[in-house]
């Protein structure tokens, strides 16, 4: 018997559970009250082993939730960089699955890494773009509960803008919108109690504060349970108790509000919250207290800049991807364009021949045309001009629009090349001096040198060639 039992121990000890997509779906509906909760760090752990089981046994859907879970994750701990990594880690299981709910949530988590770093031009393109596709989905109560996601980040965006009349508009869309179902859901109350909060936020800065009151009243009956994300709804109360100078009750809402806040890290609000208690402590004459709580807001401020500006570096860079990825098919069509204009050219040429007498009146035209596209081109490019002196966001961007083979044809040359690279062979491009670098992007002249002799050894450029001249005439060296 005893012989039987050593056998038989290391069988028990390494056996493991049959992964299944029974057992995946458990895993994950765990990860969602992880989410509740504000446990990103715990998410994280579970939704690797989750991912790896997924790849095992090759569940797609699996795999679809565990790559958005991850990027969740991350976006909620303002790693955009990571986040965006996941997302992108989605796209080509998309082919294995028909989850297209699951994509358009893709694209509204991209949306909100743009938003995080105050792209919002950009975020709301990425969403009214979605709200077109959830248009076409089939399952009634699928398309009211996405089209209430991509309407509350769309009203979102509005309100940081500081455009609240397009805010209030967006958030009223969505109580229209969960009107429709006969059977409301918990992703939908979800929507439906963020566009009543929405709602608060915009009366609130409108100065309406009796009507802040009824949409925060009103959100509260929603029947849905935040957990730790519930400290948007004591913020609130907080201002709304702040404004009508009721200072104790402001506080003990702020608390409730930095505890909450606190335990679903979320930094950025809990920055937000410790600034409107300092204020309300000063105000109730406890500058002490007042203080604490400022330098508080100012570590967590400083902190939450930098990793603001590293996001942004990271942003662009995609940014830049996704600008090339339709490169192809525009070039293309580029050729079909031109071929188009070659047999317009060649039919224009023959009523000329035969209509003498209209030459100079199509000359004419001709020449006025011409005129006109220099004009673009000029404004274009003084355009640029400005986005690079100001070291704007929109600068990559919109110099790749204005000048759309520069890049593919450095790309062809190194294509390890990262987005800030790019960016500094673009004031080459515009012939922007060593000095003038420096002063633009905040940084030493010889950093700038150094940068410029970096580049001629990654794109091979000899010492004796002037590097403005290289760049300029970029498309005669491939």
């Amino acid at each position: 018997m005893m012989k039987f039992i050593f056998l038989f121990f290391p069988l028990v000890l390494f056996a493991q559970s049959k992964i299944t997509t029974t057992t995946i779906d458990k895993r994950l509906e765990k990860s969602n009250a992880l989410l509740i909760d504000g446990q990103t760090d715990e998410m994280v752990t579970l939704n690797l082993s989750i991912l790896d089981d997924a790849k095992h046994i090759n569940y797609a859907e699996g795999k679809l939730s565990a790559y958005y879970n991850l990027a969740l994750a991350f976006s909620m701990q303002y790693k955009y960089n990571k986040s965006n990594y996941f997302l992108k880690m989605m796209e080509p299981e998309f082919k294995n699955s028909d989850a297209e709910d699951q994509e358009i949530s893709m694209n509204i988590l991209y949306s909100i890494n743009y938003r995080g770093i105050k792209m919002y031009d950009e975020a709301l393109k990425k969403l009214k773009k979605n709200l077109v596709m959830a248009n076409g989905l089939k399952n009634d109560s699928t398309r009211c509960a996405i089209k209430g996601m991509i309407l509350v980040q769309i009203g979102k965006n509005y309100f940081e803008k500081k455009q609240y009349d397009s805010a209030a508009y967006y958030g009223k869309e969505i109580i229209d919108e969960l009107k429709k179902p006969k059977k409301i859901d918990a992703g939908m109350n979800t929507s439906l109690k963020a566009a009543m909060l929405l709602l608060a936020e915009v009366k609130l800065n409108e100065n309406k504060i009796d009507s802040a009151e009824i949409y925060i009243r009103s959100a509260q009956s929603v029947p849905i349970k935040w957990g730790n994300n519930d400290f948007a709804t004591f913020k609130l109360w907080g201002q709304i108790h702040d404004v009508r100078k009721q200072y104790d009750s402001a506080i003990v809402n702020y608390e409730k509000a930095i505890k909450l806040a606190a335990k679903a890290k979320n930094f950025k609000k809990l920055s937000e919250l410790y600034r409107l208690i300092a204020i309300s402590y000063e105000k109730t004459g406890e500058i002490d207290k007042g203080n604490r709580y400022e330098l508080k807001y100012n570590s967590l401020s400083d902190s939450l800049k930098k990793i603001d500006e590293e996001n942004l570096e990271d942003t662009v860079g995609l940014l830049v991807e996704e600008k090339q990825k339709p490169l192809e098919d525009k070039t293309h069509l580029l050729l079909y364009i031109m071929l188009i204009g070659v047999v317009s050219a060649v039919i224009i040429i023959f009523f000329v021949h035969i209509r003498i007498k209209n030459k100079d009146r199509v000359l004419n035209i001709k020449e006025k045309e011409t005129q006109e596209l220099n004009q673009k081109l000029n404004f274009a490019f003084e355009e640029v001009i400005l986005l690079a002196k100001n070291n704007d966001p929109e600068f990559l961007t919109r110099f790749q629009e204005v000048y759309p083979d520069f890049f593919p044809s450095l790309m062809k040359i190194e294509p390890q090349l990262q987005s800030t690279e790019l960016k500094f062979c673009a004031l080459l491009f515009l012939n922007f001096s060593t000095k003038d670098i420096a002063a633009y992007t905040f940084v030493q002249p010889q950093s700038v040198q150094t940068r410029k002799n970096r580049l001629r050894k990654r794109l091979g450029i000899p010492s004796d060639e002037d590097i403005y001249l290289w760049m300029k005439n970029i498309n005669n060296k491939i």
